[in-house]
């Protein structure tokens, strides 16, 4: 008897998990995990994705505070042809949008200040260059086209730059182009039709033109003008200022594409909407 009871006692199992159980918990677990981790994985991508139109929208936001100063003090006079507002309605039939563009006189902050550079020029030969290369008065451009950055001053290669898109590999950025020269018929002609920018005017006089690209990842720049009635794709009446021009940015980030900012633009400062979509 003894000895039976010694053998039930010595074969009792050990208690635990049996195979199927173990199984069972694995396979709880991995799902667990995978459904963890793609929660965790579609976070990042909606992080990442939200932090990409962030950047988009900080973009629109500073080429459209560019335009809205510009605008603001934008100046026109009938029948002064140097103060003439140039519009093009560019409509492109590839996905990359319309390509408008508007050159209008406005008022810029010079630095140096001219009025006090002039005050203070030693001799009258120093006043009359200070004067005829600094002013507050000029021309601005705004329009899409290759990335000019990195070129040398050569007028001829930077304007060939900014009018030609056929290499591939050029970057297309909203670009911002000033001049001393009023005229449109000096800078922004001449860049259009054969692609130079002029240094000096028909008199000789030295002309300033400076090209900023803006903002790049630019899809479409898309202008409306609106005479109190109705919306147009381009501006007939260039001694007349529009009483609202809607600015339209279109960019995009891989494969996602973000309609930037459209604002109505008066030139009285106004801003009628300013809306993300």
């Amino acid at each position: 008897m003894d000895t039976q009871k010694n053998c039930v006692e010595n074969c009792t199992v050990e208690p635990g998990f049996t195979l199927v159980e173990l199984l069972v918990s694995v396979t709880i677990m991995m799902i667990m995990g995978g459904a963890a981790y793609s929660t965790f994985n579609s976070v990042i991508k909606i992080y990442q994705k939200s932090g990409t139109r962030m950047i988009l929208t900080q973009k629109c936001r500073i080429a459209l505070d560019y335009i809205t100063t510009d605008l603001s003090n934008l100046q026109a006079i009938e029948g002064d042809e140097n103060l003439l507002i140039v519009s093009q309605d560019n409509p492109s039939e590839e996905a990359i949008g319309d390509q408008d563009l508007v050159s209008f006189v406005t008022l810029l902050p010079s630095d140096p200040d001219p009025v006090l550079s002039q005050l203070n020029a030693s001799n009258e030969q120093e006043e009359e260059q200070q004067e005829s290369l600094m002013t507050d008065v000029k021309r601005v451009a705004y329009y899409i086209g290759p990335d000019p950055t990195g070129l040398e001053e050569d007028s001829e290669e930077r304007g060939s730059r900014l009018t030609d898109g056929s290499q591939e590999d050029q970057q297309i950025v909203l670009l911002r182009i000033t001049t001393t020269s009023l005229d449109p018929e000096t800078v922004i002609l001449p860049l259009l039709e054969s692609g130079t920018l002029p240094v000096e005017d028909e008199e000789g006089n030295p002309i300033q033109v400076d090209v900023v690209p803006l903002i790049d990842q630019i899809l479409s720049f898309d202008l409306k003008y609106y005479d109190g009635e109705e919306l147009y794709d381009s501006w007939e009446d260039e001694e007349q200022i529009p009483k609202a021009i809607q600015v339209t940015i279109s960019m995009s980030a891989d494969a996602d594409q973000i309609e930037g900012q459209s604002q109505d633009i008066q030139a009285s400062q106004d801003i009628q909407n300013n809306m993300v979509t």
